[in-house]
């Protein structure tokens, strides 16, 4: 089975347009595609056209009006974007109709943001949200360029700041610790190791120096800091008193003490149970604290400081079933949540890392989602989610075990449903489905993915060939 019986497979189970799926009826002659052009080429999957299925009618296959015409009036539209896209075509036919496939591959983000010229950047750039092509918000518009002209947002200079906002003790520790680790910095005075490592610029504090340096950044940036709540279910809803938190804290200073303070509220907030080893009490935490540590110094390291993202604080909720951690800036550069940990993916905030790892608080190495998957593991825990969405990133961390042979019996534990479901919003092999779980596939398949099945919630796109080795499963609502 080719790449076209596949997606049209996947596309007539679920019925619906997804992330990397559009569908266009094409009956009557060639549509207008360019926003998705755009919004395809602009993401990092790309994605797929589909030409001659009717999506008001049930996803009904109409076939096209011309093949041969429909591909060449899209490669016309591909001609009017900038930089110019270049769909390749696949032509297949399906009932005795004739359907065209275009697909559109990932532009490099050193090319993008792909727009219709004749509309203009502002207004002919697109982002795919699921099943919609979105106009870019000035946000994500300045994410490509300040990527693209090598902008550096943590050299910025506030412009209230002042050398009298940096704290004497912290100046001292930091020129010290500057001249022990760099032996280029042994001999220099300190407003010149300042100088050199970023701190300031021109004799005023950097953002960098005010976040690492100052006793109260916030003075002068007073919303880059953590806001932490707890909740007592799995939604940010009221309880049956009224209560929407069962603790709230706003949590400030340099980035060091930020992270100190979050850990603080995650071990308030948390269980902890134990467990005696060798005659010897332990303590162990709900969530492994190492992890929690890596999850919260990356956001804080890792996260936007733009000038459309510097009045947003970093946030932690904790829920019932899991930990979770928000923060403005997605992946820097334009990978995906696939190359984490893998490959080495450019640093956004590099003179800030550089800083804190001068301090001692953070590593400079690409160690931390490693560790933050390793910690998990070693846990039992299952394995952290990772969410690039949209100019921001989440990580999740759950207090479920992960299920493996040996406790995939009775005592497994339980399967979020609606995050299954939400996890097959785009076809997933039985394979993918238990890996992001933790669980054995077999497990998986008899305890969720037949009963939802059955349930019509979830749909096979070769329900033919329930056992195929290209099977699927596909959310229905």
């Amino acid at each position: 089975m080719g790449d076209a019986d596949r997606i049209i497979d996947d596309l007539l189970a679920r019925r619906c347009e997804w992330q990397t799926m559009e569908v266009k009826s094409a009956h009557d002659g060639s549509p207008k595609v360019y926003d998705t052009l755009s919004s395809f080429s602009n993401q990092q999957d790309g994605g797929v056209i589909v030409f001659g299925v009717d999506e008001s009618n049930g996803y009904k296959l109409v076939g096209v009006f011309d093949p041969q015409q429909l591909q060449k009036d899209i490669v016309e539209q591909g001609k009017e974007m900038t930089p110019e896209v270049r769909p390749t075509f696949e032509v297949c036919e399906r009932d005795g109709l004739i359907l065209v496939l275009a697909y559109v591959a990932s532009v490099p983000m050193s090319r993008r943001p792909v727009y219709r010229t004749t509309t203009g950047v502002t207004k002919g750039s697109y982002v795919r949200s699921g099943d919609q092509d979105l106009r870019m918000t000035p946000a994500e518009l300045y994410e490509i360029d300040a990527f693209k002209g090598g902008l550096r947002n943590d050299l910025d200079v506030p412009a209230v700041s002042d050398r009298t906002m940096l704290s004497a003790d912290k100046v001292d520790q930091f020129v010290l610790k500057a001249k022990d680790n760099r032996p280029h910095m042994a001999h220099r005075p300190e407003d010149e190791v300042l100088g050199l490592t970023g701190a300031t610029r021109g004799g005023r504090p950097t953002l960098a120096g005010l976040m690492t340096l100052s006793d109260y950044p916030q003075q002068a940036l007073p919303n880059l800091c953590v806001t932490a709540v707890a909740v007592a279910g799995t939604t940010m809803a009221q309880d049956d008193f009224g209560n929407r938190f069962l603790d709230n804290k706003r949590l400030e200073g340099p980035i060091d003490e930020m992270i100190e303070s979050t850990m603080a509220f995650v071990r308030r907030n948390t269980k902890s149970k134990v467990v005696i080893v060798d005659g010897k009490r332990h303590d162990v935490p709900e969530y492994p604290e190492n992890a929690v540590r890596e999850v919260v110094t990356n956001a804080l390291m890792h996260r936007d400081y733009g000038p459309y993202n510097n009045g947003t604080p970093t946030r932690i909720v904790i829920y019932s079933n899991r930990l979770e951690c928000w923060n403005p800036g997605g992946i820097y550069g334009g990978q995906s949540v696939d190359d984490l940990g893998y490959t080495n993916i450019q640093t956004r905030n590099p003179t800030l890392v550089s800083l804190l790892e001068i301090q001692g608080v953070a590593e400079n190495r690409h160690s931390g989602i490693p560790v933050i998957r390793d910690e998990m593991r070693r846990a039992g825990l299952r394995p952290p989610v990772f969410i690039d969405k949209r100019g921001t990133f989440t990580v999740r961390l759950f207090n479920d075990p992960e299920v493996t042979q040996s406790n995939s019996g009775d005592g497994a534990r339980k399967v979020d449903e609606d995050e299954l479901l939400a996890f097959c919003a785009v076809p997933r092999s039985r394979a993918e489905i238990a890996e992001h779980f933790g669980a054995q596939a077999s497990y998986v398949a008899h305890n969720y993915l037949k009963p939802l099945v059955e349930s019509g919630a979830l749909s096979m796109t070769l329900p033919e060939k329930p056992r195929s080795k290209f099977q699927r499963f596909i959310a229905t609502r």
